[in-house]
């Protein structure tokens, strides 16, 4: 069970893009919530460029990315590369500069890094609370949106984009980060087509190391998984079927087939033990940066 690749949505380049941006600072899809625009017009470049560009994210993951964690207040103070990079990915895709994108990869490296860029984005327009997955606030994803390649599109359309475009490989899960200390940590580097499966291996191999993600209750003879597995077992399944040639009822046999090491190991002890889910932690991934650690 796979997630399908949203509606074509219009899409708007130069005055019209930037018309759109000026006078809708939020969109009401149908009947649905308001939806926040994150884009600002000042932000988009003119004229649009010919080459697709990372280099502005990999400031920003390299300035204020640390073991996974966001220093959000020094990047609300430093806002300029993200804010570069959100305007560029605004008027260059793959739909409008369809050659630059030749190959799926390229397409699922853009609509990863574009939903990790707008996820920073709508944690600084929060103001960087101590969650933005507050239950008694509309759903994260689905009340931000950023202009994505000439479209509007919700976190939650990017995130369906990613799947999408990932030929059915579930570790892509592993490089979705939601601001959470639940979610998959924040990579440091934008992830790009040319180390797209080196990229996706070691997430996966960092994932099967890391408490939040999986942990074993011996005593009540558990394995508990994180909501990016929990949710998608039926593809974590799949992508082991793919991988492997053979089929497996036993999420257990496919988080093994991720992990390597001792950490493999480790997770054999829990062979014939029930799934469950690990409470997903809410609070903000904040990296708290000391004085004294300056980059």
């Amino acid at each position: 069970m796979f997630h399908k690749a949203p509606a074509t949505t219009t899409r708007w380049s130069g005055w019209g893009l930037r018309i759109l941006l000026l006078t809708a600072p939020a969109w009401a899809f149908g009947c649905g919530p308001t939806v926040v625009n994150l884009t600002n017009a000042a932000w988009v470049p003119s004229p649009v460029p010919a080459k697709y560009d990372d280099r502005a994210f990999a400031t920003v993951l390299r300035e204020n990315v640390k073991d996974g964690l966001v220093d959000y207040k020094h990047l609300k103070a430093h806002p300029e590369p993200l804010q570069q990079y959100l305007g560029l990915i605004a008027v260059v895709g793959p739909a409008t500069q369809p050659g630059e994108f030749p190959s799926r990869s390229s397409h699922l490296a853009y609509f990863i890094n574009a939903y990790n860029a707008g996820v920073l984005q709508a944690v600084l327009y929060r103001g960087i609370p101590e969650t933005v997955h507050d239950v008694r606030l509309l759903p994260f994803d689905k009340s931000h949106a950023i202009m994505v390649d000439g479209a509007p599109r919700t976190l939650a359309v990017l995130r369906q984009l990613v799947w999408a475009n990932s030929s059915a490989d579930a570790r892509v899960e592993f490089a979705l980060c939601d601001a959470a200390l639940g979610s998959p940590p924040l990579a440091g580097q934008p992830i790009r087509p040319d180390t797209l499966r080196r990229d996706l291996r070691e997430l996966a191999v960092a994932a099967m190391a890391n408490g939040r993600q999986v942990r074993i209750d011996h005593e009540r003879r558990e394995l508990l998984v994180s909501r990016a597995v929990f949710l998608h077992q039926p593809e974590f399944l799949e992508f082991y079927a793919r991988q492997t040639g053979s089929r497996t009822n036993s999420l257990l046999g496919a988080l093994l087939q991720l992990a390597e090491g001792p950490r493999r190991d480790w997770l054999n002890t829990a062979v014939g033990y029930r799934i469950a889910a690990i409470p997903f932690d809410r609070n903000l991934n904040l990296w708290a940066r000391a004085s004294a650690d300056t980059r």
